[in-house]
């Protein structure tokens, strides 16, 4: 007889119900039947339930749904009979335990991440309409606890079952996907694979499988919880290679190194076609056209502020060395492929909001005849999906002006300061549009008060040259020079020979992305180098590293705390899971999730 297969068939055991129908005709494929039949854990009163509710958003946010489904989450306070939970079920609900809880909070560091990976595991199921199988399973199990006599029939069709192909392939498919899932949506999945230990799986093996023990006789067909977990960790640590390219695209989009992103995300989206990599690849070419459009039109910021901004570091320099004639035909091809991936993040997910924005930012940016109606249009149906978003709404009032009506414009404006009085880049387009109405005195209401949220943009300096007011004065406080970031005394531009000695032995991984590959050394202190021709591009520092900046900035640190000391950014990301302040002068970029910093890049 051959073993069951050594991946997740057997950690996330996701028996579903008996194949009595393809569509819902099972009451148990209903998340209405778990609401009546058992007592749910709720995040209104239950902590961990509502830690449980705000990591699984955070999944559906980076990964998205399917057509027709809307992923939902239920923690049932008791374990059923015949089911091993977590599943995920045909209608759209992944259903978890209390016991769920207690196992992956059983390293209380690591407690986030190890939810989010077996949470990814389930929307992996679930986004791919994977049930088959595990139907077939549950029949076995319903039949085996109602004809004991039929035991060995049913043991020798369970292992025929668990070692074909197909299912070993969907399983080691919902593996990989588990890990990708929770790293796109800012977990640490090196604390769950690459822990030092198995003490996790082990935990979870002889949780949903109580015959397996450390102590069970080892045997062909049985192998220990030791070894499974071992077989899947390492299955794990191959996936997490290849999720070092999507991080390394994150780090280089932060830091405003958008070529270098594009490269990390197309091979990243080679291995991992999802809607998500294809909108970061869209936005690192959106950042280029923007760049090179500040190169076309002379330096000159777009007439109007929309979400997807410039980077201010990018408007001189290298291009102001090329012609306008160049600028304006890398403007069009950046342009156009983040037009093409726009629309083909929205093929896999008509929901995703954020690439509907973007790409009418884009449309509106190319400015072809027809675009601002196209803009239009795209925006009005991501405010359907999603309503009442003062991006949408803002960006929504631009095409307005440029389809020539001003009025319509101006009430998306006021809309989107309604929902947040302080939002810079409303307050900026009222201005300008006053200002193109000729009304001098509302242009200079508004952009006052626009111009005590933003000082250092290029908008802010066109704001202060129309209103004839000085410029501010250096917003880092005072008797703080801009010296360059150093951790440990290690800054960019070091070699990796100059990695202090007690840093110890990292682990290392060579990233093939251009001619010269990029190495990656992870070292036990939470800190990590990304080195080229062994010299130190960026130094990145995680939610563990205990040490802190020149500034006195440590994990867990504000916004406020990080403006009380740096000043204003030059720029401010935002993110699926966050935001990033960026310090050109420094060459900092914090990056924040949930109102605390959990990781800084020096750059």
């Amino acid at each position: 007889m051959r073993a069951l297969p050594l991946v997740f068939v057997v950690l996330f055991a996701v028996p579903v119900f008996p194949d009595w129908a393809q569509s819902y005709e099972n009451p148990m494929e209903t998340i209405d039947f778990w609401q009546r039949q058992y007592e749910e854990i709720r995040p209104e009163t239950d902590a961990r339930a509502k830690r449980a509710h705000e990591i699984f958003s955070r999944l559906v946010n980076a990964v998205g749904s399917r057509p027709g489904v809307v992923p939902r989450l239920f923690i049932s306070k008791t374990e059923p009979k015949n089911i091993s939970l977590p599943i995920a079920i045909p209608d759209g609900a992944v259903i978890i335990s209390g016991r769920t809880l207690d196992i992956c909070s059983g390293n209380t560091k690591a407690a986030d991440d190890r939810l989010a990976f077996v949470l990814g595991h389930e929307l992996a199921h679930l986004l791919k309409d994977d049930f088959w199988h595990m139907k077939f399973f549950n029949a076995l199990k319903t039949a085996e606890a109602g004809n004991p006599a039929d035991a060995k029939t049913l043991a020798e069709l369970r292992a025929i079952a668990g070692s074909t192909d197909q299912v070993l392939a969907k399983e080691l498919q919902a593996d990989e996907y588990g890990i990708i899932y929770a790293a796109m949506a800012g977990f640490d999945t090196r604390a769950v694979v690459d822990d030092g230990k198995v003490s996790f799986f082990v935990e979870w093996l002889q949780a949903v499988d109580p015959a397996y023990s450390v102590n069970t006789p080892k045997d062909p067909d049985h192998p220990t919880p030791e070894q499974r977990a071992g077989t899947v960790k390492a299955r794990l640590r191959q996936v997490l290679k290849n999720v070092e390219m999507f991080e390394l695209g994150l780090a280089f989009y932060r830091t405003g190194q958008y070529d270098r992103a594009v490269s990390a995300f197309r091979r990243f989206l080679a291995y991992f076609p999802s809607r998500e990599v294809a909108h970061n690849l869209a936005a690192s070419h959106h950042q280029l056209a923007m760049k090179y459009y500040a190169g076309k039109a002379g330096g000159a910021p777009p007439l109007f502020r929309m979400s997807v901004a410039i980077d201010p570091r990018t408007r001189a320099g290298d291009i102001a060395q090329r012609g306008a004639e160049d600028a304006e035909y890398l403007f069009r091809v950046h342009l156009k492929e983040a037009i093409e991936l726009y629309q083909r993040a929205i093929g896999q997910d008509p929901g995703y909001v954020r690439s509907y924005d973007n790409l009418a930012c884009a449309f509106i940016l190319r400015g072809e005849e027809g675009d601002a109606y196209r803009a239009v249009v795209m925006l009005k149906d991501s405010l359907r999906i999603a309503p009442a978003r003062k991006e949408a709404l803002n960006t929504l009032g631009v095409a307005f002006f440029h389809t020539e009506n001003p009025e319509k414009a101006k009430g998306c404006f006021l809309e989107a300061l309604k929902i947040d009085p302080a939002y810079d880049l409303a307050l900026y387009n009222l201005g300008r549009l006053a200002l193109e109405r000729g009304d001098e005195s509302e242009c200079r209401r508004h952009w006052l008060e626009y111009l005590k949220l933003d000082r250092k943009t290029p908008w802010a300096a066109a704001a202060r040259k129309t209103l004839g007011v000085e410029g501010p004065a250096d917003s880092s406080p005072q008797g703080v020079e801009h010296e360059r970031e150093n951790v440990l005394g290690l800054q960019t531009g070091a070699y990796d020979e100059e990695v202090p000695k007690d840093w110890g032995t990292p682990e290392t991984e060579n990233v093939p992305l251009e001619r010269y590959p990029y190495k990656i050394n992870r070292f036990a202190n939470h800190l990590m180098t990304v080195s080229q021709n062994k010299e130190i591009g960026l130094i990145l520092a995680f939610r563990d590293f205990s040490g802190r900046t020149a500034r006195n900035i440590g994990m867990g640190s504000s916004k406020q705390d990080v403006v009380a000391r740096y000043g204003d950014p030059d720029r401010n990301l935002e993110s699926l899971s966050g935001f990033t302040l960026v310090y050109e002068t420094s060459g900092i970029a914090f990056n924040f999730q949930e109102g605390g910093l959990v990781s800084w890049t020096l750059f």
